[in-house]
């Protein structure tokens, strides 16, 4: 298993899409996911961060989930963003956990 690399980073959202999962026969959910493509600044490198509609609520501290419309606007929203974020992300793991998103300290 490859060493955990926490650092700081600044990344730019270069994409942020909502894709649905239309369940199984026996469990028909729809449940929506937002999957952002964010790349480092300085190295190029690209991490993806699947988010649950919980997750979104967590991180942005709403008090209810996004329903609908308000989800894919949040995406455009998000897809628009030009400025960098800082985020402490692994170097040596491409995808981004919510837990790690909230993460403040290294």
């Amino acid at each position: 298993m490859a060493k955990t690399n926490f650092q700081e980073r600044l990344v730019r959202i270069k994409d942020a899409v909502v894709k649905e999962d239309e369940g199984t026969e026996e469990e028909p959910v729809v449940r929506k996911t937002l999957w952002l493509v964010l790349e480092d600044v300085e190295s190029g490198a690209i991490f993806q961060s699947p988010l649950s509609l919980d997750d979104i609520q967590e991180i942005t501290g709403m008090t209810r989930q996004l329903q609908g419309r308000e989800l894919y606007k949040f995406a455009t929203d998000l897809r628009s963003r030009t400025e960098p974020i800082k985020l402490i992300v692994d170097l040596n793991n491409s995808e981004i956990s919510a837990d790690v998103i909230m993460k403040e300290e290294i």
